[in-house]
């Protein structure tokens, strides 16, 4: 039986044209059944460095959803591929500006804790540019941790006016790509 599968997108460098080459690549690959709304926000500070700096430019974000059975492990792998072909080189720092990003976020009620791996993952609790998007494709899909659905954990964050919106356009264009 298939595993509704999760994964977050975002890119700030070149976004569009990256996403769109990172999520075609993805369909072709698992076969997406659903495109989230696009968000446009801003870049998070790095909290260990002190002095000002560029953030770089605002981010696209969303997430996909796809029906699938696949190992957990082997899809990080192909979506690190994806990464790869869109120019992503590997950093250290998470707050670096990047080409594209696609984290595996939820499979089901899979949980893993593992080095290079976390499921559900974390930020799905933390960030609303990820919380919106996966409520958004699987509502009623229930956190295995906290035991919440996902809209109930949606609902608890709050849209920052100035700092988190719609993008109509990057809408418009990634969920082409299933049409």
């Amino acid at each position: 039986m298939a595993t509704p599968v999760l994964i977050a997108f975002g890119a700030n460098v070149d976004p569009l044209k990256n996403l769109h080459q990172g999520l075609s690549t993805l369909h072709r690959e698992i076969n997406l059944a659903d495109i989230s709304t696009v968000w446009r926000t801003d870049p998070l500070p790095d909290p260990n460095q002190k002095a000002e700096y560029d953030l770089g430019d605002s981010y696209l974000n969303g997430a996909v959803l796809s029906h699938i059975q696949v190992d957990p492990f082997n899809l990080k792998k192909m979506l690190k591929k994806i990464e790869a072909t869109c120019c992503r080189v590997p950093n250290q720092n998470r707050y670096a500006p990047r080409p594209i990003d696609l984290d595996v976020v939820m499979m089901g009620d899979e949980i893993i804790n593992s080095p290079g791996l976390t499921l559900p993952d974390p930020d799905i609790l933390q960030r609303c540019f990820v919380a919106l998007p996966v409520a958004q494709l699987a509502p009623e899909l229930v956190h295995p941790v906290e035991h919440k659905s996902l809209a109930q954990l949606a609902a608890g964050f709050h849209v920052l006016e100035g700092k988190m919106a719609v993008d109509e356009e990057a809408t418009s264009l990634l969920q082409s790509i299933i049409k």
